[in-house]
């Protein structure tokens, strides 16, 4: 008997609080959350990430993000739809993302704004001038532990890539594992470039470590055919 098609579901606000939840999750013990948190011991960053991750997702909210889960939140993404930015001043400070980056140490608020927004450079080199004002981008996307290897990721990334493909534009994302990057090249994504952060002073898992290779994020894209 085959099985049934994952149930998906697309919301805004709504989804906030149980999308940050999962998200909170999945990402504890990621190397770019470990890296920007690491001021803070191990046993302490699952609830300064949760305030972050509030802070981020809520900013995606207020700026139309759409909120995506399959499964009952097996697995959840955050879509940014074209011309749209969680990072718009207008709303950064009522979502809390100033307050909720100067919670996690001034040390975690230079490597947030100045380090990784060097990501943002990689538009440049993979997308025209148009492509770089309006495309769909993936703010964040996670599975549950329990859900892994089920299928979950490449239905909501599908969904993802049909919303790209009704427009014609290109859909963005960042990968912040060889296994997530994999998996998204898996589904048809490309890399473009990559990104090392902490390089001499950060192992690969993101935590201190002199001479230490530091922690790779890979710029990725997807076009429509």
């Amino acid at each position: 008997m085959s099985q049934e098609p994952y149930k998906t579901t697309c919301k805004g606000k709504e989804y906030l609080g149980k999308t940050t939840e999962v998200m909170t999750q999945t990402f504890l013990g990621d190397p770019l959350y470990t890296w920007l948190l690491q001021a803070h011991a191990a046993d302490k960053q699952e609830p300064v990430l949760f305030r972050l991750l509030t802070a981020f997702l809520t900013a995606c909210a207020l700026n139309h993000g759409l909120f995506l889960e399959a499964d009952g939140f097996g697995c959840c993404a955050v879509l940014m739809p074209p011309g749209r930015k969680a990072d718009n001043p207008w709303t950064m400070i009522p979502a809390g993302v100033v307050q909720g980056l100067f919670t996690i140490g001034i040390g975690a608020v230079k490597r947030a704004i100045f380090d990784y927004s060097a990501a943002q450079d990689m538009y440049a080199k993979a997308l025209n001038k148009e492509e770089q004002k309006k495309h769909w981008y993936v703010f964040i996307m996670g599975t549950l532990g329990g859900r892994r290897r089920q299928g979950l990721a490449g239905v909501l990334l599908g969904e993802m890539k049909e919303r790209a493909r009704s427009d014609g534009r290109p859909l963005w994302l960042e990968a912040t594992t060889p296994l997530s990057r994999d998996l998204y090249k898996k589904h048809g994504f490309t890399t473009v470039g990559e990104l090392v952060l902490g390089k001499g002073t950060t192992g690969a898992g993101g935590l201190r470590e002199k001479g230490g290779p530091g922690v790779t994020v890979w710029s990725m894209v997807w076009r429509p055919t």
